[in-house]
């Protein structure tokens, strides 16, 4: 062998090396490709039933066309509907963090308004690293089923009403919603229904939500009652 051909043979099973490892590369790309768009275009329009625990039922709705799943978690506890919708008008940074750990309310944009029942408030949620904060801005409405008495609640993002920031995420997609019944037994059943984008790769959202609801709803009882609530009253609220 000469010395030509010595010097060349590592650089011949180095490129040989650079060859298999970008052809891999590529071929895990295409693969994850594949799996997104397969993914993203599956699903049943249908609620199925993804975990039971704590008395919460977490429930699951993948629609073809979307990464994000939307979830449903159906609980019972005993309270008031007055005691629910003093919790749920609370506009301070304790009611919030009852909700959402680490979030701080903030400029209230629109006082509650006792006669088109809402209220449009701007709140800031601490996340853990790597993701930056989150900044919302929500308008929640209130209405009363006048058949069975339910109270809804829904929690619709406002994006153009909070400046853009590059040290926070500025959530854009919201349209949550609360459902509760009052039932012959005196308790309340409580449904919250999940439609939003937090900014977070789907497959860690997907399976963090339900997981987040089994652990919150449990909660909501105690919070509902605490003595703050206990003797507010609202006008609109007609008890079965």
């Amino acid at each position: 062998m000469t010395p030509l051909a010595t010097i060349g043979q590592p650089n011949t099973m180095l490129s040989k090396v650079v060859k298999v490892l970008s052809i891999g590369g590529a071929l895990l790309i295409a693969i994850l490709v594949v799996a997104h768009f397969v993914w993203k275009y599956s699903g049943s329009n249908r609620w199925d039933l993804v975990l039971d625990e704590h008395g919460v039922k977490v429930y699951a709705l993948k629609s073809p066309g979307s990464t994000l799943k939307q979830f449903k978690a159906v609980t019972r506890i005993n309270t008031t509907l007055n005691r629910v919708v003093a919790a749920m008008t609370d506009t301070s940074t304790e009611a919030c963090a009852a909700f959402v750990p680490g979030c701080t309310s903030g400029k209230i944009l629109q006082a509650w308004n006792s006669q088109s029942l809402y209220y449009i408030q701007a709140y800031h949620v601490d996340f853990p690293f790597p993701f930056v904060d989150r900044d919302f801005v929500i308008k929640t409405q209130f209405s009363q089923d006048i058949q069975n008495k339910s109270v809804l609640v829904q929690c619709t993002a406002l994006p153009d009403k909070l400046p853009q920031s590059v040290r926070s995420f500025h959530v854009t997609d919201m349209h949550n919603s609360w459902r509760f019944t009052p039932l012959e037994d005196g308790q309340t059943e409580v449904e919250f229904v999940g439609n939003y984008d937090l900014g977070m790769p789907y497959f860690m959202f997907n399976k963090a939500v339900p997981g987040t609801l089994s652990d919150l709803l449990p909660h909501l009882e105690e919070l509902f009652n605490k003595d703050k609530y206990q003797h507010r009253e609202f006008a609109f609220v007609k008890q079965p």
